[in-house]
Order: C-alpha cells, then sequence, then structure tokens
C-alpha cells in the first residue's frame, strides 16, 4: 500500500483557534495540605478561558490534585460544538502553605489523533480497519506519537509531528515512516 507525507497541517484538535488558555501556569488555594479538589481545577481551568468562544466548551478532571510537587491531573476540555476535545496536564511546581501552583501542558488524546488519522487517510479511498496510536500527541513544537493503520490493504505506521499549537489548537502533519 503506498500512502503520502501529508501536508499542509492537519488540525488534530478542533477546539475553537479564538478560545484561548490565558495561562501556561496558575495556582490554587487548597485550604489544606492533601489535595485541590477536582471541582476547584475545573473552576480554575474555565476561569483560564478567554476568548468570544470562552462560553462554548466544558472542562472535566479525572480527579484530584495531590499538593505535592510533581503530581499531575488530567483534564479534558471538550468543545461544545463539534466535541472535540483537548487535553491539559497539570503539573505541581511548587506547594507553599496552603498555595498550589502548577503548570499546564496541553495534549492531543490519543484515541483524537487516532480518529485525525483516520479521517485523513480514509479520505483517499483507503478502507481502514482500525488506527491505534502509541500514546498522546503532546502541544509542543516537534512532539511525535506514532500511529498503526489496519487496513486489508496493508499495514501502515504513520507518525503525527506538532507542528504549531495556537491557543487549544494543535496542528500537526503526518507522514508514513513504514
Amino acid at each position: 500500500m503506498r500512502l503520502s507525507v501529508l501536508s499542509p497541517s492537519v488540525v488534530g484538535a478542533l477546539l475553537a483557534p479564538a478560545l484561548l488558555l490565558s495561562a501556561c501556569s496558575g495556582e490554587v488555594s487548597v485550604g489544606g495540605p492533601a489535595t485541590v479538589e477536582r471541582a476547584d481545577l475545573e473552576a480554575e481551568l474555565s476561569a483560564n478561558m478567554s476568548g468570544p468562544d470562552a462560553d462554548q466548551f466544558e472542562v472535566a478532571c479525572e480527579g484530584d490534585l495531590e499538593a505535592e510537587v510533581e503530581a499531575t491531573q488530567d483534564c479534558l476540555i471538550t468543545f461544545s460544538e463539534d466535541g472535540s476535545t483537548t487535553g491539559v496536564r497539570l503539573v505541581v511546581t511548587a506547594v507553599e502553605g496552603d498555595e498550589v501552583e502548577f503548570d499546564q501542558i496541553l495534549f492531543i488524546p490519543a484515541g483524537e489523533v487516532a480518529d485525525a488519522v483516520e479521517r485523513t487517510y480514509a479520505d483517499p479511498g483507503l478502507t481502514i480497519d482500525e488506527v491505534t496510536c502509541a500514546g498522546e500527541l503532546v502541544g509542543e513544537e516537534g512532539a511525535t506519537t506514532t500511529c498503526d493503520i489496519a487496513s486489508s490493504e496493508g499495514d501502515v505506521t504513520v507518525e503525527a509531528t506538532t507542528t504549531t499549537v495556537d491557543g487549544l489548537v494543535v496542528n500537526f502533519d503526518l507522514t508514513v515512516v513504514s
């Protein structure tokens, strides 16, 4: 089977380009030493959204964030218009008293990357049985993940490489690597 390199960039997470996460870090008061409650994390992320589409998303975190340096918690931001999702990984950088500071790292969940790969390669007429990706695609220029396309016409491995990040939109190119 022959597949070509795709360019220009494929938009992996189709959240509204005008929707911005206004800070790359955050700070929450926990009122105690143990954790930042899930609801507080969601409220903090929601409060940091700006732009004309700021009311058209939902933030859902997987759970509480431990109040210890290097603890992580993943949250998903889902755009209500089309259901597209961008992940935000919160990483604790400091804990001082009842204040917890954290960095925010954007990523596209592996399932969203797989969906984009399938949409892209199915368009040229390829019958795809399944697409599985090795992992998420980090929203940082040059980050990569690989996806395997299973097809009755043959199997192919594609590499997704982040090209740009605009707000919550992570753009990436796809390249056939085998």
